[in-house]
């Protein structure tokens, strides 16, 4: 506590006081003095301790120690008023840290970075798991997310603060750049009952190729096609291939050396006449360096068909309750402008018309079937139209249909008779298709 400053007025002074031990707490300890004869009071401040800073327009000067001696008092007297706050209780010591409740999983390392394997090599890894708590912990399953992937003989049972094994493996076969894969670890932890770990890396091919190669023939093609596979040795020692054989005769394979020890080209043929239909074939290539002594190059010939017709066929419903009209549509994919003529059924049942379609060279082919068609055992009708082209003169378009079954009467009805009108479930459902009958008729006098 100390004394801030001392108002003094004509009849009365008052020090006042502040406690420096509790900010904010302010004291005002007031004493009332009468006026002497003779005796004019003026204002004095008194500063930090107690000290008289200035005494103004003061008589007689004998009063100025009187004066003193009051303000100290009064202030001593605030001071013993004033109730010492009781010492607070020292805080519990904490306690010891126990082990956590039950199993409780953690890894070393949930993320394992192999870095660079090589195109076909296995890279492995083992994940050490630890039991933090005071339970055994029970590993019950480790499912990886590819097949790339698979795990081994992983430590089932872990005791409270010991260590497992869960060893994984990944095969690089088909992969290409920076891979990330992820195993699953499902077991009976507090913390994580499904924890889930993280295998990366970085797959490079040593012998860097295009493992497929096409080769698009065009109906109207009559020089020979190539197309060209470039293979680069991306290690530091020189490698040789060489030795480029086709299993498809029909495709041809010559290799070049751009950079010796580098670089080749693989060039791939195709000469007439083409097929006339889709074909593939392999083409292998000897190497020298070790752990690769071939490589292996598919090549496909995509042949685009001189006149494409879709659908292929009609399949007709069986015993249509209603005329039905099928829609053929027949495009041609040639310079030649393509005209078609004469539509002919081999059934006179069927009629079958041909209209222009959108563009040039598309024709839309009308069959009409009427109602209750129904083909004959062994009997394969088709569609036919003529064309200008000189391979396909006549465009055939087969029918088929599917049997027709017959609806029995359920077991167990009152009504012995036929069903009049069958309702088939199944349509729009994925359950078999069942018959529901139609309900009998009354008997005589119900209404």
């Amino acid at each position: 506590m100390y004394v801030t400053h001392v108002t003094l007025g004509k009849n009365y002074f008052a020090p006042h006081i502040r406690l420096d031990r509790s900010q904010g707490l302010e004291s005002r300890c007031r004493r009332r003095f009468y006026d002497s004869p003779g005796l004019t009071f003026g204002q004095s401040w008194l500063s930090l301790g107690g000290e008289l800073s200035y005494i103004t327009s003061m008589k007689p000067m004998r009063l100025c120690a009187t004066w003193m001696v009051s303000v100290i008092t009064a202030a001593s007297g605030c001071l013993e008023a004033q109730v010492t706050p009781a010492p607070q209780s020292a805080a519990p010591a904490a306690a010891p840290a126990s082990p956590a409740s039950g199993p409780i999983i953690q890894f070393d390392n949930a993320v394992y970075d192999f870095g660079k394997v090589a195109y076909g090599e296995k890279a492995r890894h083992t994940y050490m798991v630890s039991n933090a708590g005071n339970e055994t912990l029970e590993i019950t399953n480790v499912k990886p997310g590819c097949h790339c992937t698979t795990a081994g003989d992983w430590t089932h049972s872990v005791e409270p603060g010991k260590t497992g094994e869960i060893p994984v493996q990944f095969d690089s076969t088909g992969f290409n750049g920076p891979i990330t894969r992820t195993i699953d670890v499902y077991s009976n932890a507090r913390n994580a009952p499904r924890k889930t770990l993280q295998l990366k890396g970085l797959i490079w091919k040593p012998i860097d190729f295009s493992p497929t190669a096409f080769l698009s023939i065009s109906p109207d093609a009559t020089n020979e096609i190539s197309t060209k596979v470039r293979i680069v040795n991306q290690t530091d020692d020189p490698v040789t291939f060489s030795n480029a054989v086709s299993a498809n005769k029909i495709f041809q394979a010559e290799l070049k050396e751009t950079r010796p020890g580098k670089e080749y080209e693989l060039d791939i043929t195709l000469s007439p006449p083409f097929p006339v239909r889709n074909t593939s074939g392999t083409i292998t290539v000897n190497t020298s360096r070790p752990g690769t002594p071939t490589i292996t190059v598919t090549a496909t010939a995509s042949v685009t068909p001189a006149i494409q017709v879709s659908p292929s066929q009609i399949v007709l419903n069986s015993l249509p309750d209603r005329a039905m009209t099928n829609l053929v549509t027949i495009l041609a994919n040639t310079t030649n402008l393509l005209s078609l003529s004469n539509p002919k059924s081999s059934d006179s049942r069927i009629q079958v018309e041909v209209q222009p379609g959108a563009r040039k060279g598309m024709f839309k082919l009308l069959v009409v079937v009427p109602p209750g068609f129904q083909l004959e055992p062994g009997q394969k009708p088709e569609v036919t139209v003529e064309s200008n082209h000189p391979r396909f003169p006549l465009i055939r378009v087969p029918i088929i249909q599917f049997p027709h079954r017959q609806v029995a009467a359920l077991p167990g009805s009152h009504n012995s008779t036929k069903l009049s009108t069958p309702v088939w479930r199944g349509a729009f459902t994925n359950g078999p298709a069942t018959a529901v009958p139609a309900p009998p008729a009354p008997a005589a006098g119900h209404p």
